[in-house]
């Protein structure tokens, strides 16, 4: 036909689309389809993961296939064609003479025109006649194309004829549509399963490394491969996390894997390297390009396919696939499968990405933890000798006769001040050795007899302020006597009991009564000191157990204290695996609760 013109066609890899059982079945659905339509020729194109339109079984014309089976063609290319014809049923019939110059090209580039002698009647089969049947799946969307050529009758269909063909093959395009959806959905689900495998087979207290050298075996069997290997890129000046990489990798080879990955997850797709040509990677550099097709020809490789692994549209690594000769050829379905596995995967990257930034969090807060207690025990211990000196100094001056008594007042003063911060050294110390976990030996401690003590000790400070401490603990022998024995050490919370008996008698106004009760509760203890004093308001309790915290209050200032004594408490609690509560009303009274574990 003159009027036909040069069209650049454009094609990608061949014979790409599914195994070679779904093959066998689409051939044998195409040589049905055939004998009942009555017609010599059938062909069927599916469409393809990457958007092309792949010939996968030809019935009838032995020059056709070997022209056109397994090429892929963009999916708009028959537009023009399709857009001649007139819609009849199930198909579009495309008489050659309706075809315009475009639709001409083509057809002549992109179909197979078979050799048949002239028409000699207008209802005579032309060779540029084209009837298709496009395939849609329950959703709409296209699935596949599938051509009719050279009638037995050498007619043209009429309408009747064409709406009769449709109900005849109903079923056989059903099939064929199932038969390209389940093979995607197989792929998918095969790979779906072992991905999940995988990532649940990981430990989620994993690093990065760790998590690709546990994931790689699996998936490597997942996808068939003869070689697999997975890298993540270093986030914030890290270096790359990669599983083992082979021998002949090098910088530059390992650059233009990474390109290919950036190009593929620009596009939403695998970069597939083959022998004759990279697909996937549209715009990736000619010298990248060189590279990786040598990789493929000096190894005899039958493919490298590189998977980005994403997670949030953030590109996050990649994974190489290498398949061998021995192997079976890459399928454009496993695209779909291998980007959800790198989905997957890139989600278990950025969980144990958090987990190894948490892991580094906790070793840095340890760290300062560790200086901070090291550097407080140091500042504690060197107040310690001058605080003594000076005490020493100020005891002599107040013993002795000569010493004027105009000066009693300054002196007593300065020892008080000095006593106060003989009392903050040996807090701080306290505070110190309490953050240690093996500060103290452990051993059963049986609370009964250290509240009891710490009562006795508080007694003449209790009298003094008019405050009375009433203690409601188990007999030593009675049936709950075995009920408040924990195992911890005795030293610290000893500290527990007397800072919270102190600050309870302390924080009293003359007349009150503090109550101290322990009781067993199940496999706990609950140490409860209540008094009648001043209370807490809810700004300071959510500050009460901060390192030298002292309430806003007034009246609270006015009593001396160090602002360590309930951040001791808190942390031995808390070293003993047990909890404090606390419950107060402004002007009401305070209520301390701590509940240990039994030994």
């Amino acid at each position: 036909m003159s009027r036909r013109q040069e069209t650049e066609v454009v094609r990608t890899r061949r014979t790409s689309w599914g195994g070679a059982a779904d093959r066998e079945l689409l051939q044998r659905i195409t040589a049905d389809v055939a004998r009942r339509a009555g017609f010599a020729v059938c062909a069927l194109e599916v469409l393809r993961h990457d958007g092309m339109l792949e010939f996968v079984a030809i019935h009838g014309s032995p020059d056709g296939a070997a022209r056109l089976l397994g090429q892929g063609s963009p999916v708009g290319v028959m537009t023009p064609v399709l857009a001649c014809g007139a819609e009849c049923g199930a198909f579009t019939f495309v008489a050659a003479e309706w075809l315009t110059d475009e639709a001409a090209a083509q057809l002549l580039a992109y179909a197979h025109v078979p050799d048949l002698p002239p028409a000699a009647t207008d209802d005579a089969w032309h060779a540029d006649d084209m009837l298709v049947a496009p395939l849609r799946g329950r959703d709409g969307e296209l699935r596949g194309m599938l051509y009719l050529d050279e009638p037995l009758s050498g007619r043209r269909p009429t309408a009747r004829q064409l709406l009769a063909l449709t109900d005849e093959l109903e079923l056989a395009f059903t099939a064929v549509v199932s038969a390209v959806e389940r093979e995607v959905l197989a792929q998918r689900y095969r790979m779906g399963h072992v991905s999940r495998a995988a990532i649940r087979a990981v430990d989620s207290q994993l690093g990065v490394a760790q998590l690709l050298e546990s994931a790689r075996s699996r998936l490597r069997e997942g996808f068939r491969a003869a070689d697999l290997h997975v890298r993540v890129f270093g986030v914030d000046g890290a270096p790359d996390e990669h599983t083992e990489v082979s021998a002949y990798a090098s910088p530059e080879l390992l650059a233009a894997v990474e390109a290919a990955a950036r190009r593929a997850h620009e596009a939403r797709t695998v970069a597939i390297v083959e022998s004759e040509a990279v697909w996937g990677a549209d715009g990736l550099e000619p010298h990248d390009v060189e590279l990786l097709l040598d990789v493929v020809g000096r190894h005899s490789l039958a493919a490298v396919v590189v998977v980005p692994v994403a997670a949030g549209g953030r590109l996050l690594g990649l994974m190489a696939i290498v398949r061998d000769a021995q192997r079976e050829r890459w399928a454009e379905s496993e695209s779909t499968a291998a980007l959800d596995v790198g989905e997957d995967l890139g989600r278990a990257v950025l969980d144990a990405l958090a987990f190894e930034k948490e892991q580094r969090l906790n070793a840095e807060l340890r760290r300062v933890d560790e200086y901070r207690a090291e550097l407080i025990a140091t500042v504690a211990h060197q107040m310690k000798n001058p605080i003594g000196a000076v005490l020493g100094h100020l005891e002599m001056l107040e013993d002795d006769p000569a010493v004027p008594e105009a000066l009693d007042g300054p002196l007593g003063a300065m020892s008080r001040a000095t006593g106060r911060l003989e009392q903050l050294a040996e807090s701080l110390l306290t505070l110190s050795r309490v953050g240690r976990p093996d500060a103290a030996a452990r051993g059963p401690v049986d609370l009964r007899a250290l509240v009891l003590d710490a009562c006795e000790q508080v007694a003449v400070v209790a009298g003094r302020a008019g405050v009375r401490v009433e203690a409601d603990v188990p007999d030593a022998g009675g049936a709950d006597g075995a009920g408040t024995v924990v195992t911890g050490s005795a030293d610290d919370l000893g500290h527990v009991v007397t800072n919270l008996l102190s600050n309870a008698v302390k924080y009293s106004d003359p007349g009150t009564t503090v109550h101290v009760r322990l009781a067993p509760a199940g496999d706990e203890v609950v140490l409860a000191v209540a008094d009648e004093g001043l209370g807490i308001s809810e700004t300071d309790q959510a500050r009460l157990f901060t390192e030298f915290f002292r309430s806003a209050d007034v009246r609270a200032q006015g009593r001396p204290g160090t602002g360590l004594g309930l951040a001791i408490v808190r942390r031995v609690v808390d070293r003993h695996g047990g909890r404090i509560e606390v419950d107060s009303t402004l002007g009401v009274g305070t209520t301390f609760r701590v509940t240990l574990p039994l030994g």
